[in-house]
């Protein structure tokens, strides 16, 4: 016989592969998958979400409309905060992602979350001391 035999381990009869996939396969209903983004606190915040941010202190809300904001003694802080262990420019929030608590180089420095500190990150709930005054630094999305 001199017919040529087809290579081994190729079979006969295969038929070619398809080169798409016939439509509404893959994807029953035509949903596209939900993107795999954890939800609850650990998520982060959605891109052009609008988060607002305010401090408490002894039960008033300060809203934090601008980029830094100077909480101290002094009458041209940001936030006065009339407390004999405050300094007059104590320390400067940044607001940011994340946002950021600075001294500025006060007497008795800030304590965050427990952590007597001269930079800290602040989450929502953060609690900062500055000698006798307790703030909180609050943020939500919306």
């Amino acid at each position: 016989g001199g017919y040529p035999q087809p290579p081994s381990g190729a079979p006969g009869g295969a038929p070619p592969m398809p080169a798409a996939p016939p439509p509404g396969a893959g994807r029953p209903g035509g949903q596209s998958p939900a993107p795999n983004r954890p939800a609850g606190p650990g998520a982060g915040p959605l891109p052009g979400a609008q988060v607002r941010r305010w401090i408490e202190i002894n039960g008033n809300r300060h809203q934090i409309s601008r980029p830094t904001l100077v909480l101290g003694r002094s009458t041209d802080a940001d936030v006065r905060i009339d407390d004999p262990g405050v300094s007059r420019r104590h320390c400067e929030i940044r607001t940011g992602t994340p946002s950021t608590i600075q001294d500025l180089g006060s007497t008795n420095g800030i304590v965050v979350d427990g952590q007597h500190t001269t930079r800290a990150t602040l989450r929502d709930g953060s609690r900062i001391v500055v000698g006798q005054t307790t703030i909180v630094y609050r943020q939500a999305e919306g």
